[in-house]
């Protein structure tokens, strides 16, 4: 009876400033680092730098957006944490050169490089879409395993332009249904092969009918207009707006989730064709707050279970539980699949919802990196098991929890 107290009483304890308590889930896995306390920057088969976009195949294969490597690697599921294959450098898994001419130096875009990709998304069809974040497109490699694009958004059908907001001629022009802004960061491919493509910088989710037409048929967060690229519509947050969208994941009805990173919240959008958000996580039930670490008030404070810093990725699990990598609080949070805008679940705070330490070491100062620990998460992907795999990008490195540990 003693040790069931005790046991209760630790659980309480490091759920302090939490929703629930847990138990401290640790990762089982990691990419790019040779051990769990090491996070230096790698360019080989073995290594990343800045790592951001996750996909996972129906194989339970990894890609992985190496972002200041300007290559996208591929690592079969066979546990073996060396990539197989690579996207952006002509094959060769040593070379990390930005707009790669394939004979050692940097050139002009084509369909076989890649600048700082970012967001990743695999087609029903299996075939690879890209954000080409520098580049100021989006690139479609079908699923044979060749490494050249087959399609690209957001440069008029050329592999070899690359200005933000192409205007048709080559030059930059206004926002458009053709067109892609200086940072593209997010890309989801719906079941039915439609396309959501999240145009930071020109704060929209833009969303493309299934067929492979390259124009937009459905915009976000611009009151339905594809010319309009300012900040929440040029006025204040609110339900129709967003402010950098990143992440974006579909829910089994067809709803939409977008991490709308600079509003400092995750909202969803019913299947209903409407762009007006129904629901927000991150401030309280209020879509016209935008400060980080919402404390309820519309000030920021601490951090807690119902608010972010910078949310850049959200994903969902087999049971439509919401998991948000809440970057500058250096955390993943997940939330139950019951409408409750408050997390259930923390990871890389030691159970603590009001902690926010890079790689804490368990005290609640920064440590050196761990198993349990993050450095600003950029990305969260769920693979068919149920494992979460989540991009530490401050620590150069990919970490994979199994279902085990998980809510």
């Amino acid at each position: 009876m003693l040790r069931r107290i005790v046991i209760c009483g630790l659980l309480l304890g490091l759920a302090v400033g939490g929703a629930r308590a847990q138990a401290l889930p640790a990762a089982a896995r990691v990419y790019g680092q040779a051990d769990f306390s090491a996070n230096a920057v790698g360019h080989t088969a073995n290594g990343l730098s800045f790592p951001i976009g996750l996909a996972i195949d129906s194989a339970g294969g990894l890609y992985i957006a190496d972002r200041n490597n300007s290559r996208v690697l591929y690592f079969a599921n066979d546990g073996d944490t060396t990539a197989d294959r690579v996207y952006g450098q002509f094959g060769n898994l040593n070379s990390y050169i930005v707009n790669f001419d394939g004979v050692g130096g940097s050139g002009l875009p084509s369909a076989d490089n890649l600048n700082f990709p970012v967001g990743l998304a695999l087609a029903p069809d299996g075939g690879l879409y890209v954000t080409d974040r520098e580049n100021h497109r989006v690139l479609y490699f079908a699923a044979d395993g060749d490494t050249t694009a087959d399609r690209v958004y957001g440069q008029f059908g050329s592999f070899t332009t690359n200005p933000p907001n192409n205007d048709g001629i080559g030059g930059n022009g206004l926002p458009s249904a053709d067109t892609i802004g200086v940072f593209s960061l997010g890309v989801l491919a719906a079941a039915d092969g439609a396309l959501y493509v999240s145009d930071s910088s020109n704060h929209r989710v833009l969303y493309f009918a299934p067929g492979g037409d390259t124009t937009a048929d459905r915009v976000y967060g611009q009151l339905g207009s594809f010319s309009s690229g300012a900040e929440n519509n040029g006025s204040t947050a609110s339900a129709d707006t967003l402010n950098f969208p990143r992440g974006l994941a579909l829910d089994s009805s067809g709803g939409l989730y977008v991490a709308d990173r600079e509003n400092h919240r995750v909202l969803y959008f019913a299947n209903d064709g409407d762009t007006t958000a129904d629901r927000v996580y991150g401030h309280n039930g209020s879509f016209i707050s935008v400060v980080a670490n919402d404390d309820g008030t519309g000030n920021s404070g601490a951090p807690s279970a119902s608010s972010f810093n910078q949310p850049p990725s959200v994903a969902l699990d087999a049971a439509g539980g919401l998991y948000v990598a809440d970057r500058d609080n250096h955390r993943v949070l997940y939330f139950a699949n019951d409408g409750d805008t408050s997390a259930d679940w923390v990871f890389g705070q030691y159970g603590s919802f009001t902690s926010s330490v890079a790689n804490n070491d368990g005290s609640g100062t920064t440590g050196t990196p761990s198993n349990q620990s993050l450095n600003r998460p950029q990305f969260v992907a769920v693979a068919a098991d149920g494992s979460l795999y989540i991009s530490d990008t401050g620590n150069n490195r990919v970490l994979v929890l199994p279902p085990s540990v998980l809510p």
